[in-house]
C-alpha cells in the first residue's frame, strides 16, 4: 500500500471515523432538478435550501442572470454540504453576501491556494471551518482550524469526471498540435500524454476525439494534476450513494483512467486559421466575395447550446468552425455571413476518471483496517 502523507492521515482518519452518510442529494436526483434549471422550469426552492442552501443559491443565481448552471457544481454544492454534516459543521454562511464573516488570516491562506470563497460551513464556535470554494487554479475546498491554521485542502469529483480540461496551444493553418514551451510550464502534467500524439493533425480528427493513450501518460495527468493543486484528499459518491474519501495521489487505484484531446473544445475565440476556414467552406460549394459568404442552408449543420432544448443558436460549417444565428441572414436556401463572424472552437485536452465499482467499506477496509 502507497504510505498516506500525515495530513491525508488525518483527515481520512476522522472522516472514516464518523458515521457513514449518503449524500444530501443522489445523482438521479442532481440529475432531475440539472435539467428543470437548464429549461428554467420549476424547482422547489425552499425544499433544496433545508437540505443545501448552497444548491438553492446557485439555482437561484442562474435563474436571476439566465447562465445555465453546470451539473458539476449540483454535485460539488452536495458533497460539501455531506461532509459539514458529518463533521457537525451547521452554521452554513454565503459568502457571496457575507464576504467578512471569514476572519482576515483565513483569507490571506485561502488566497495563497487560489482559493476563493463561496460557501462556508462552521461549527458554533467558529474555531472550524469548511470552505467551499471557486476558481479555475484552485482547489473546490479547504477544511481549516482557526486557531493554528491547520488546513486540509479536498477536491470534490462525480462519480465520471475530469481532472480538469485546459485549452491547448492554437494550432497553425496545418492544423497540426502545437506544445508550447509555456503551456508545458503551466500544465506539465500533460506532457506525457503529448508526446504521445507527436504530428496529430486537428483538421484530419475533426468530429472525433483521440483517446489512445498509455496508462502511464494518463496516470501522470490524473495524479499530477492534484499535487499541482495542492489537494490532499478527493471526495466522490460510491455506487450506493455514500460519500467517500480518498488520498488525491491514488485515484488510479479506485478508478478508470482515460485520456481525451478534443478538437472541439467548449471554448471558442474569433478564426485564426482563416486560410483553412476559406479552404472548408468552398469544399460545401459556399462562394466567398471578400469576406461576404453565401452558401446552402443546407450545407450547415445547426448548433445548440448546451442544456437548452430545441433553440437553435447558430450554424456549423463543420465540427470545428460555426457561426452564430444573429449574425446570419436567409435569402431563400442560402445562409450570409461575414468570415469574421465565425467562431473556431479550441482543441483541449483532459484527464477522465470513473469510479464505477467504488465502494465505501472497501476504501475504508483498505486504509484503516
Amino acid at each position: 500500500m502507497i504510505p498516506l502523507t500525515k495530513l491525508q492521515k488525518e483527515i481520512m482518519s476522522e472522516f472514516y471515523n464518523c458515521l457513514p452518510q449518503r449524500v444530501v442529494f443522489n445523482k438521479k436526483e442532481r440529475n432531475a432538478f440539472w435539467k428543470t434549471a437548464t429549461k428554467k422550469g420549476y424547482l422547489d426552492i425552499e425544499n433544496i435550501r433545508l437540505k443545501c442552501p448552497a444548491l438553492a443559491h446557485q439555482v437561484e443565481k442562474s435563474y436571476k442572470n439566465n447562465h445555465n448552471i453546470q451539473s458539476a457544481v449540483f454535485s460539488e454544492c452536495v458533497y460539501a454540504q455531506t461532509f459539514a454534516n458529518m463533521l457537525n459543521l451547521n452554521v452554513f454562511t454565503n459568502c457571496f453576501e457575507n464576504h467578512e464573516f471569514i476572519p482576515e488570516n483565513v483569507r490571506e491562506l485561502l488566497r495563497s491556494y487560489n482559493l476563493y470563497p463561496r460557501y462556508s460551513y462552521s461549527n458554533e464556535s467558529k474555531t472550524r471551518i469548511l470552505i467551499q470554494a471557486g476558481g479555475c487554479n484552485g482547489i473546490d475546498s479547504a477544511l481549516i482550524s482557526i486557531i493554528d491554521l491547520n488546513i486540509f485542502t479536498i477536491e470534490f469529483k462525480e462519480a465520471g469526471a475530469k481532472t480538469c480540461e485546459p485549452d491547448l496551444p492554437k494550432y497553425n493553418e496545418d492544423g497540426k498540435l502545437l506544445v508550447t514551451d509555456d503551456f508545458i510550464e503551466k500544465y506539465p502534467q500533460f506532457q506525457q500524454m503529448l508526446e504521445e500524439q507527436k504530428g496529430l493533425n486537428f483538421f484530419e480528427k475533426m468530429g472525433s476525439n483521440v483517446n489512445n493513450f498509455s496508462f502511464e501518460s494518463v496516470n501522470v495527468a490524473v495524479t499530477n494534476n492534484y499535487v499541482k493543486k495542492y489537494a490532499d484528499v478527493v471526495c466522490t459518491e460510491d455506487v450506493y450513494g455514500y460519500l467517500v474519501m480518498l488520498p488525491a495521489n491514488q485515484i488510479s487505484l479506485w478508478a478508470k483512467i482515460f485520456g481525451e484531446i478534443r478538437p472541439a473544445g467548449k471554448n471558442h475565440y474569433k478564426v485564426w486559421t482563416l486560410n483553412a476556414l476559406k479552404h472548408f467552406i468552398k469544399e460545401k460549394s459556399g462562394f466567398i466575395e471578400g469576406y461576404n459568404v453565401s452558401i446552402n442552408k443546407s450545407k450547415l449543420g445547426i448548433r445548440k447550446p448546451r442544456g437548452r432544448y430545441g433553440r437553435i443558436s447558430g450554424y456549423k460549417i463543420n465540427p470545428l468552425f460555426f457561426v452564430y444565428i444573429n449574425k446570419c441572414t436567409e435569402k431563400g436556401d442560402k445562409i450570409n455571413f461575414d468570415l469574421h463572424d465565425v467562431r473556431q472552437l479550441n482543441p483541449t485536452i483532459a484527464g477522465k476518471i470513473f469510479f464505477e465499482e467504488l465502494k465505501y467499506s472497501e476504501v475504508k477496509k483498505y486504509y484503516f483496517n
